[in-house]
């Protein structure tokens, strides 16, 4: 990412971990800028009429997890393998869903984007608060 003349970052957000310049989102005094993989998005300040963070569990992953679950349970007796495969396998699909995803939603007129990281992210909220202090 090029910063144009006079312009600043203010704050700035990692995706996936510090120092992943790859997948990181940038506020700057001009624009919000999401760059994820081979791909820069630029979304000028003027023109964003909301960003918020929005956190939800991933119920039917937790469903199926728990059915797996059981299901590696009830299979213990029979093939002590398979059914702790299945309890494994279960017990992480539970983890991952019970953790759930944090979107980062950035709407201006032309529609809404989203932008997904796994679990709660606190980090993700502080560098929100930071775009809304902009638009404000």
């Amino acid at each position: 990412m090029k910063l144009g003349d006079d312009e600043q970052k203010l704050a700035e957000y990692y995706f996936k971990g510090t120092g992943d310049v790859s997948n990181m989102s940038v506020l700057t005094n001009r624009r919000l800028v999401v760059i994820y993989g081979n791909a820069e998005e630029s979304y000028p300040i003027s023109k964003i009429t909301a960003v918020k963070v929005i956190y939800n569990r991933i119920i039917w992953m937790i469903v199926i997890g728990v059915l797996l679950a059981l299901f590696g349970l009830a299979m213990i007796g029979d093939n002590a393998g398979a059914g702790l495969v299945g309890l494994a396998i279960g017990a992480g699909l539970v983890y991952l869903g019970w953790k759930g995803k944090t979107h980062l939603l950035i709407k201006q007129m032309g529609g809404e984007k989203y932008y997904a990281v796994r679990g709660k992210d606190k980090a993700l909220q502080d560098f929100i608060e930071s775009v809304n202090s902009k638009l404000s």
